[in-house]
């Protein structure tokens, strides 16, 4: 376990394994397969806003950082 601000514990295991790009999303692109320490998205404080922005590609520069047990929750990995 890793502190992080004040007494938030977070669990080492839930790091980013890839990365979604919503440009590439829907014409059969693969997501990339992130190579350094990256703290999976949907720990972030302001998961829900990122989630629609991506979701509805409002911000098509907004690229998500997920683990694969959240992409597949998501739908985004089989």
């Amino acid at each position: 376990m890793v502190k992080i601000r004040n007494t938030q514990t977070v669990s080492l295991h839930c790091r980013a394994e890839f990365i979604f790009d919503t440009r590439r999303r829907g014409n059969g692109a693969h997501p990339i397969k992130v190579l350094s320490e990256c703290m999976c998205d949907c720990r972030r404080p302001d998961w829900e806003s990122r989630w629609n922005d991506w979701n509805s590609r409002l911000n098509p520069y907004l690229n998500l950082f997920l683990c694969a047990e959240h992409a597949r929750r998501l739908g985004l990995l089989k």
